[in-house]
């Protein structure tokens, strides 16, 4: 783990490595590897410490009692996981998070990060704002599921990432079966909303704003 990579991070903006090592180096803090594939958290599991991801990517999903899955999003390192979790009177991780390449978690102590957060209160500020901002996110992704098409969603979709590429992945993202994505895509095709190209499906702006 290195240190400039935490200083990099949102919510350590604005502090100095001699003061940040302190709460690095506490004898209570661990630092965790992980292999792609492995599980790093799951859902409804108490959330004890702060789980950073210092490298490496995780993907985040949430399972329902049948066992479908839902992916919310993929993270790349520097990130905080789960931040706004750690400090809730219910503090559980609200998904699994699983390594999609090989991974460096630092675990700190939430007592500790706690006195850090007094102690230093541009990072409370820092922390604050991140989590307010998580917030906003899981907000607007609420509403892309309750209140949009699947269609509409899944030109949201290309327009974020420019491409679908593998559909049983976007299936997942979308939170749909694998058949109902590939007749929605079908449609859209048809109506010239969006077009293959190769193993590749992207949208057509013009023909599309129909579903904005």
């Amino acid at each position: 783990m290195e240190i400039h990579v935490l200083l990099k991070m949102p919510p350590f903006r604005g502090i100095t490595e001699q003061e940040l090592l302190p709460l690095i180096l506490t004898p209570e803090h661990a630092c965790r590897l992980y292999k792609p594939s492995d599980l790093i958290a799951l859902q409804g599991e108490v959330y004890r410490s702060l789980f950073i991801l210092c490298s490496g990517s995780v993907r985040t999903q949430m399972v329902n009692a049948e066992g479908k899955q839902l992916t919310i999003e993929t993270l790349k390192a520097p990130e905080l996981l789960a931040p706004a979790f750690v400090f809730s009177s219910e503090n559980r991780f609200p998904v699994n998070i699983e390594a999609k390449e090989r991974c460096e978690i630092l675990v700190i102590n939430k007592k500790g990060f706690l006195e850090f957060l007094h102690q230093h209160p541009v990072v409370m500020h820092n922390f604050l704002q991140l989590v307010s901002d998580r917030t906003l996110f899981l907000s607007k992704k609420l509403n892309s599921f309750a209140l949009q098409s699947l269609k509409s969603r899944i030109l949201n979709y290309l327009r974020i990432h420019g491409a679908i590429v593998n559909q049983q992945e976007v299936a997942q993202i979308l939170g749909v079966a694998r058949p109902s994505l590939a007749r929605a895509l079908s449609e859209l095709i048809n109506e010239n909303c969006i077009r293959t190209e190769g193993k590749e499906i992207r949208i057509d702006e013009a023909n599309s704003k129909r579903y904005l």
